[in-house]
């Protein structure tokens, strides 16, 4: 084990199966037949990046050759982070034969043929490579340790210091346990280290992600062995739209002064969206809205919900935010505002590109206040990269100087949407408004260059009696992802 993760210890498919093979899409025939993915292409299925420490715990060296060396001086310790999409790439529950990760030794130090230990962990915490560092792996977020947030050890091997010399790795279990779900995220997210004693002759380097020749590429070559057992739940399909529903649930109290989780329920399931970001979603150690959620859609729908949820003053219990959606998080992350707000952030890899969403819920009291919580907002979100969502009860309507001032970095899905004759609401409602005014809404941010609305609808979800799952009309906003 490297030196400075010390005391870090260290789950078929049925029908066609999807291979790309050096970028080509191929179909096997049948269930009974193997088939292999192999993922190579940079930015839709191998993102890599190296980091290294001492004076560089700050730099990216992501597009550079991945580097590992053992140092006693820090300056010089360099470590490498790689992650495969084997969430879009591969089926939920597929039977794995065998996964491979093969590098390509771009150069290395000592005499020629001169083998240097590696090891290969798990990283449990997503990053991202043109913003990982020794110290941080996404944005300002930084490592819980700093050096990659490191799991159990996958494996170990030689590598040689001869140029294009490969370097093969058995990483079948961890792919397995991967794509069964067994993490939070089925990406399969890896760091390489050297495991040796401290020396020059450690230096190695090796071929990134992107590199103009495939062959010397990270790649890993998946075997999908043959199962008659029915997948635990269909792959969320992901296409080059995404909806996504804005909604402050009022903790679950309809105007009938009744709580009823399974009214809001219901309008989800019907509606399909992608991704949700709630208001006055209530979690308790005893009692979890969100996991309740989540739960209840997943029996409904058969797939996996997942959920990113913070309290609003930062505790452990009580009313927050939260961002949920069908679609895989590759990474979380969460802000304090001033006067007791917050916010919560998911990203989502869709149409190839990532999506960071976020979901907050401003004063109700104050619109000074909310200028100042938006300005917070935008200059924490402004540390993760584009595309940008976000969604929230805002607390303000159309022409307020809160609104004004997120208008100045984000376009409102609404008025695009109504700029192109797509804004829908209901009888009685011209203007969308989600309460007494229209407050809730949905964002991008203007340097999110591929994002584009197509369509807003508020809805209404009054029952027979006139009375509605929550005091707000749920929006949902549907972004063409290019």
């Amino acid at each position: 084990m490297f030196e400075a993760v010390r005391g870090f210890s260290r789950r078929g498919l049925v029908g066609a199966l999807a291979a790309f093979i050096g970028g080509s899409l191929v179909f096997s025939g049948t269930a009974a037949a193997q088939s292999t993915v192999v993922l190579n292409q940079n930015g839709s299925q191998v993102t890599d990046t190296t980091i290294r420490n001492g004076a560089y715990v700050n730099t990216n060296f992501d597009g550079g050759p991945l580097i590992t060396r053992r140092s006693d001086d820090p300056d010089w310790e360099r470590r490498s982070l790689l992650k495969f999409d084997t969430h879009n790439y591969v089926p939920a529950g597929a039977q794995v034969s065998s996964a491979k990760l093969t590098l390509t030794v771009k150069s290395g130090l000592g005499t020629a043929g001169q083998t240097r230990p590696l090891q290969l962990f798990r990283i449990v915490s997503g990053f991202l490579e043109a913003e990982a560092t020794w110290r941080t792996r996404l944005g300002s977020t930084a490592w819980a340790t700093p050096g990659g947030d490191i799991g159990e050890q996958v494996a170990s091997v030689n590598a040689s210091n001869v140029p294009d010399a490969k370097v093969v790795i058995d990483v079948t279990s961890l792919v397995q346990r991967t794509v069964d779900g067994d993490f939070d995220t089925r990406y399969t997210r890896l760091v390489l280290g050297d495991a040796g004693a401290a020396a020059k002759e450690s230096y190695r380097e090796y071929y990134s992600s992107e590199d103009s020749n495939v062959s010397r590429r990270p790649t890993l070559t998946i075997v999908l062995g043959s199962s008659t057992s029915t997948p635990t739940e269909p792959p969320a399909t992901i296409g080059s739209t995404i909806k996504i529903l804005q909604w402050n649930i009022a903790q679950g109290y309809g105007q009938d002064g009744k709580s009823n989780i399974d009214r809001v329920v219901d309008f989800i399931v019907a509606k399909r969206p992608d991704v949700i970001s709630f208001n006055e979603i209530m979690h308790y150690s005893s009692s979890s809205q969100p996991k309740m959620i989540a739960d209840k859609l997943k029996a409904r729908t058969g797939q996996t919900w997942t959920y990113k949820w913070v309290q609003k003053t930062g505790a452990a219990s009580g009313e927050g935010e939260c961002v949920m959606t069908r679609l895989q998080i590759d990474a979380t992350d969460e802000y304090l505002l001033s006067v007791s707000r917050s916010v919560a952030m998911a990203r989502v890899n869709v149409n190839g590109r990532i999506l960071n969403i976020f979901s907050t819920h401003l004063d109700h009291q104050s619109s000074a206040t909310r200028v100042t919580q938006v300005k917070q907002l935008v200059a924490w979100a402004d540390n993760h990269s584009e595309q940008r969502i976000v969604a929230g009860d805002f607390n303000g309507w159309p022409g307020t100087a809160e609104i004004n001032e997120m208008l100045k970095t984000h376009k409102d899905a609404w008025l695009v949407a109504k700029e192109k004759g797509a804004a829908v609401s209901f009888s009685g409602n011209p203007d969308g408004n989600t309460r007494n005014t229209r407050i809730d809404y949905v964002w991008y941010s203007r340097g999110a260059t591929a994002l584009s609305t197509t369509r807003a609808e508020v809805f209404d979800t009054r029952d027979s009696t006139g009375k509605k799952p929550s005091d707000h009309n749920p929006l949902i906003a549907t972004i063409q992802v290019n």
